[in-house]
């Protein structure tokens, strides 16, 4: 199944734009550090602020959504025919683009943070060291993009537009943010896994077991609800 996938994707074409998203957020991010360096006084921690916060509480549902519905629209060019009259069963092609999307997701990730260490090496002089934290909140950020990849998934399934399902994205990020920013139940800060991480990052924090666990049980609840719409989707619409 992963190979008809990648078979059906125009790599070269997906990466190109997915690709350029780290890269903005890692120029952007620099650039800003280098011209408030007195204020920014914390070296890695400074350029990490800069380069991270908004990339991880805005962009990052968004790039999902960029790459998960360009997957599903090679099946809506077809109108899903294939799919329904195929003997593999429906929630196998769900399974499939679900793993290449959090491949592809993955593969931004590592790109991002090789782009944050090699400006921090070569632009800003830094010495390469203490650096675990960042890869941990990567490892995190990987692992938090899979709830919102079968949400992403219903969306491309529901909606063929590529400009809808962007800004049906950007408004969840934005719901993500006010839901961590609120105090009032906080239990709903878990709703959006990759949210709170990104307020987790931006005060260096290594995210608490228990937390983890309220993260982990609302991400799987999300991708379990998500991925039943999906397949009911493909079944009758």
């Amino acid at each position: 199944m992963l190979k008809i996938e990648f078979k059906k994707l125009k790599l070269f074409s997906l990466l190109t734009t997915i690709l350029i998203i780290p890269l903005l957020a890692n120029i952007f991010g620099t650039i800003n550090y280098l011209q408030n360096q007195e204020i920014l006084k914390n070296k890695w921690e400074s350029l990490w602020t800069q380069t991270s916060l908004f990339y991880f509480m805005f962009f990052i549902i968004p790039l999902i959504a960029i790459i998960v519905s360009s997957l599903w629209s090679v099946e809506h060019k077809a109108g899903l025919k294939l799919i329904r009259t195929s003997p593999i069963k429906n929630i196998s092609f769900i399974m499939g683009k679900s793993i290449v999307a959090l491949i592809l997701i993955s593969l931004c990730q590592i790109y991002f943070i090789v782009l944050f260490i090699m400006s921090g090496k070569f632009i800003c002089g830094f010495n390469i060291e203490g650096l675990g934290l960042y890869f941990y909140y990567i490892g995190i950020s990987i692992l938090s993009s899979i709830p919102i990849i079968s949400i992403m998934n219903y969306l491309s399934l529901k909606f063929k537009s590529l400009g809808l399902i962007v800004l049906i994205s950007i408004l969840i990020s934005i719901f993500g943010f006010a839901l961590v920013a609120q105090n009032i139940l906080p239990i709903f800060q878990n709703i959006l896994a990759s949210s709170k991480l990104a307020i987790a990052t931006n005060h260096f924090e290594i995210i608490k077991k228990d937390e983890l666990i309220k993260m982990f049980l609302f991400s799987l609840v999300e991708f379990l609800i998500f991925t039943r719409l999906s397949n009911n989707l493909l079944k009758y619409e």
